[in-house]
């Protein structure tokens, strides 16, 4: 019998024990060849190819897949040949040479690569259509993908994971060497060492994410708040950084402190099984610490981007909203183009005109005796607006909340995107450059701007209004119309007939950019989300069920000392439950704070995006936490019979 025999022979009768890593490849295959067949489908390339931006993002989330499915596929197989290591031994007492175990080896992790590759790449293929579909819908293009099997994303997945096949044979290959005959038979009865805890390291852990917390939530436009004495890209840094290393420290030092002092209670560590969980507990947090703190840390930062790109694109409408407050904008350059502009808004039976505006701006100089903000008063002067004009602009934009009923020649509006606070430049005095140098004073501002063209707006008086200069002056043309998302075809024939120097600004083709960006960023998330989340419940389970394997002798003990099956359940489920509770608590408490803090500097609503989310990672933890609390079991208890 030849060692490849050998090899075919063992995974046929010992299947049972190969299918969980045999199960990760067909995973980590499934979606590494789904993703890498989106970027193949004839829609989406035709989408892709027309912004550089998009074909980044999806390249460099394909190398960022490739690294968490090459990650998952080294843990799977470190995992599995630990496991075997007794085997192996027993492979070397039998007169097999390492070189010949080694062979035997590749040859299982070949034979179990190719069936792999065939099968996961055939769910993506049912897959991918749905996915494609799914993207489609979120890049708000609609339609249903046709079913595309891409030659290049099967070579792809091919050529990729041949080379990870061959780095984790040559990794189990390296064990193999390393490892002595008398380590392959007692690698499984190492005991993790007594956990020591530092009081000082505990407190410090919890100064450390409290005072990150602290800082995250402080308000980020006052002077005197602690982001603007530390400035923006420093505070992140420092709040990174605290928050990490004090979750390091919150593993290694406070719950073992907390679990020792739960020890010293008397009346509850003698309660039930709980002296046995709990002391089962203790090393368990030891012995996965760094795994579990790394698994935390990357949960929270999974969490809060998913979340921030989530309410990104529920806010994408809003945003196009206020970007453009007109459906269509442009500057008056000559009036043959206005006029074909306007026939063909006019003309449109898909998205009828409802009505326009011509306003015409004054660009006016004006001096202040306090130094006055340049993102407002840009050097060419102020763009000014009559009283009449801003009202009429803002009913046919149906912004009537805003209007004003009347201003004194010395009173003035002033309209920014810029203004953090109005205290900037409320009361604030100018004086015009106008015929008769009428001085007024700011007294009141908004940072919703009418228009989509210009930076800053100053709203006065029609009296006023009218002594300015006709010199220095520009029209704008604000157009609406009926169902402005669908006029992505108007907005392009109404480009083609517009000089370039006309600022033209589209609502329809604005919104459907915004709807595409975030929605590709939305989709690469959640996708990634998912292959991460795979990943981290199957670590923690793979973990759990190493410690599993070692424990059954000690289980069996407890047997012969009248536990049932129902008591070592109960035990196990309570040590498992804090395993899995500990990253995903800590990970869901991190990404809320840091949400809280994003959504105020960046004044957006996620807390619809973030919950669902955080409600998906929970509900795939306790699927995760069930099937290992099972399999636990199973293994020091012998599956139940019937």
């Amino acid at each position: 019998m030849t060692l490849f025999d050998l090899a075919k022979k063992n995974i046929k009768h010992n299947f049972i024990h190969y299918f969980l890593y045999f199960a990760s490849m067909i995973f980590s295959i499934m979606i590494y060849y789904t993703f890498v067949s989106l970027s193949k489908d004839p829609k989406v390339v035709a989408r892709i190819d027309n912004d550089d931006n998009l074909a980044s993002i999806f390249n460099a989330s394909s190398i960022i897949l490739i690294i968490f499915v090459a990650i998952f596929i080294l843990y799977s197989n470190h995992f599995f040949t630990r496991k075997r290591k007794k085997e192996v031994g027993i492979y070397s007492l039998l007169g097999l040479r390492k070189k010949e175990i080694g062979r035997m080896l590749f040859y299982e992790n070949f034979l179990m690569g190719i069936g792999a590759l065939v099968i996961g790449i055939g769910l993506g293929t049912l897959l991918s259509k749905l996915f494609v579909t799914i993207l489609l819908k979120v890049m708000n293009l609609g339609g249903i993908s046709d079913f595309v099997f891409s030659i290049d994303a099967v070579m792809n997945t091919i050529m990729i994971f041949i080379i990870i096949t061959l780095i984790t044979s040559i990794t189990g290959y390296r064990i193999i060497y390393r490892t002595t005959l008398l380590d392959l038979f007692h690698s499984e009865s190492k005991r993790e060492k007594t956990p020591k805890s530092n009081p000082f390291l505990a407190i410090l852990s919890l100064v450390l994410i409290i005072g990150g917390y602290f800082i995250a939530l402080q308000p980020l436009i006052t002077a005197d708040s602690i982001w603007g004495k530390l400035k923006f890209e420093p505070g992140m840094l420092l709040i990174l950084t605290s928050v990490i290393i004090g979750t390091v420290l919150l593993l290694n030092s406070f719950l073992p402190l907390l679990l020792n002092k739960i020890r010293k209670n008397k009346r509850l560590f003698y309660n039930g099984t709980n002296i046995i969980s709990n002391s089962q507990l203790t090393f368990r947090i030891a012995s996965n610490a760094r795994t579990l703190s790394t698994i935390a840390v990357l949960t929270g930062m999974t969490l809060v981007a998913i979340g921030m790109v989530g309410g990104l694109y529920n806010s994408a409408n809003k945003d196009a909203g206020l970007n453009n407050p007109a459906t269509f904008e442009y500057h008056i350059v000559d009036e043959k183009s206005n006029n074909q502009a306007l026939t063909l808004a006019q003309n449109s039976t898909k998205t009828p005109m409802t009505g326009n505006q011509e306003t015409t701006i004054n660009y006016v100089k004006a001096t202040s005796d306090r130094k006055m903000p340049t993102a407002y008063g840009p050097e060419e002067g102020f763009a000014v607006i009559s009283l009449t004009a801003y009202n009429k602009l803002l009913t046919l934009e149906k912004h009537t909340s805003s209007k004003m009923a009347a201003l004194k020649d010395d009173e003035a509006i002033l309209i920014s995107s810029d203004l953090t606070t109005e205290n900037d430049v409320l009361n604030q005095s100018f004086t015009l450059k106008n015929s008769t140098n009428q001085k007024v004073t700011v007294t009141k501002t908004s940072t919703k701007l009418p228009f989509s063209t210009l930076y800053s707006l100053l709203v006065v008086s029609d009296d006023v209004a009218n002594t300015l200069s006709s010199k220095n002056q520009t029209t704008i043309q604000s157009i609406m119309v009926d169902q402005p998302k669908d006029a992505v075809a108007l907005s392009k024939q109404m480009a083609k007939v517009l000089p370039e120097n006309a600022v033209f600004r589209s609502y329809p083709e604005n919104y459907e950019a915004l709807m595409r960006g975030t929605g590709v960023l939305l989709f690469i998330g959640m996708f990634i989300g998912l292959v991460f989340l795979a990943a981290t419940g199957s670590i923690i389970y793979f973990k759990q069920l190493t410690e599993a394997y070692n424990d059954v002798a000690t289980y069996d003990i407890l047997k012969k000392i009248g536990l049932d099956r129902k008591e070592i359940r109960k035990t196990i489920a309570k040590q498992v439950l804090v395993i899995f509770l500990i990253p995903l608590v800590l990970g869901i408490v991190h990404s809320s704070v840091a949400l809280v803090a994003l959504a105020d500097l960046l004044q957006k609503n996620i807390t619809l995006a973030a919950s669902i989310s955080t409600g998906a990672f929970t509900l795939i933890f306790i699927v995760y936490y069930f099937i290992t609390v099972n399999t636990y079991t199973n293994i020091v208890m012998g599956k139940k019979r019937e």
